[in-house]
């Protein structure tokens, strides 16, 4: 589900909150890495042994569960029960395995319709250490300013459609609502989906540079599902989508001049839990947890043999699994309109 994947200071030329939003709000499902400098990338390859985290390594080392053998329910409220300071084990926090299992998410009849959507933020975490939170930035900087925004709010309408007798989520609706809430009214100029794995758009955040124009491309490279429904919580949905989001500076007629900018590239996947209130059909509540990868790919850097070997070294587990980098938990509060 996309919807929440735009939120990620100099790669757009904004300032930090503004580029953290254009990676976070179109998955419904989160962050884009600056251009790593050769020198800072050749160092932290080179150091990245002394950078993992010795509670996640213990977990792979220990034989903790794979999340491969939980569910997705259990992944999300395990890591949303972790002290906001802590990072995660790594068995929580791997590179997803699975691919595309569905054409779609096809959720309950329950969600069919129009909602407004409260989402809270509940925690930052940096599995991969505080250093690598923010590859080619100050990473424990970034942490300490994200952890900040901890117990805010979004507030923005979602609906849920029924095409062919089948409940998805209305994806161009619900990706350009979010955006907006998240970059201004007026920040979306185009939205575009294809089918249920591909969705395109145009951005013109507010604060950017005059002229500047931001095109996302959010394509979905894993899709799950939980079993549904469960004898002890009938009224529980839980699903999941990783999509692989690129970023790439459009040049307006003011744009500032020079070469067009390297294309900023992450995989993220997001968990999503839906619970329908029992006693009242027009309340939900849920969480959603967004965990970001780096990603092997030459647009990462714009220097394929740099890339190739950042990207090997950085934010891997013992087993030699990607790690994710930056970890969100928000709580959500769906009220039917």
């Amino acid at each position: 589900s996309l919807v929440r994947c735009l939120r990620s200071d100099a790669a757009f030329a904004l300032h930090s909150k503004t580029r953290q939003m254009l990676f976070s709000c179109l998955t419904a499902s989160s962050v884009v890495v600056a251009p790593v400098p050769r020198r800072a990338a050749l160092a932290i390859g080179a150091a990245t042994a002394s950078l993992r985290p010795q509670a996640a390594c213990a977990a792979v080392e220990a034989g903790a569960s794979p999340a491969s053998a939980m569910t997705l329910g259990t992944i999300l409220e395990s890591t949303s029960a972790l002290p906001g300071t802590t990072r995660a084990p790594a068995s929580l926090v791997l590179r997803p395995e699975y691919g595309i299992e569905s054409a779609d998410v096809l959720y309950p009849e329950w969600a069919l319709g129009r909602w407004a959507a409260r989402s809270t933020l509940r925690s930052v975490l940096a599995p991969a250490g505080d250093e690598l939170f923010s590859p080619g930035r100050n990473g424990t900087e970034a942490l300490r300013r994200a952890r900040l925004e901890a117990g805010t709010a979004l507030e923005y309408p979602v609906k849920w459609i029924q095409p062919g007798g089948r409940v998805v989520v209305d994806r161009e609706y619900n990706v350009a609502s979010i955006s907006r809430a998240t970059m201004g009214p007026e920040a979306v100029q185009d939205a575009r989906a294809d089918g249920p794995d591909h969705l395109t758009m145009v951005l013109r955040p507010a604060g950017a540079p005059s002229g500047s124009l931001f095109s996302a491309d959010l394509r979905v490279v894993g899709r799950r599902t939980d079993p549904y429904p469960l004898a002890e919580r009938p009224n529980f949905f839980a699903c999941a989508e990783t999509t692989r989001q690129t970023v790439t500076t459009v040049a307006g007629e003011r744009a500032a001049p020079g070469p067009p900018r390297a294309p900023l590239i992450k995989e993220i996947e997001t968990i999503c839990t839906y619970e329908l209130d029992s006693r009242d059909s027009r309340v939900m509540r849920g969480q959603q947890r967004t965990a970001s990868f780096l990603v092997p790919d030459a647009g990462y850097t714009g220097d394929p043999s740099l890339a190739e070997l950042a990207a090997s070294r950085l934010a891997r587990a013992p087993n030699g699994r990607i790690m994710a980098v930056d970890v969100r938990v928000y709580d959500v509060t769906y009220t039917r309109l």
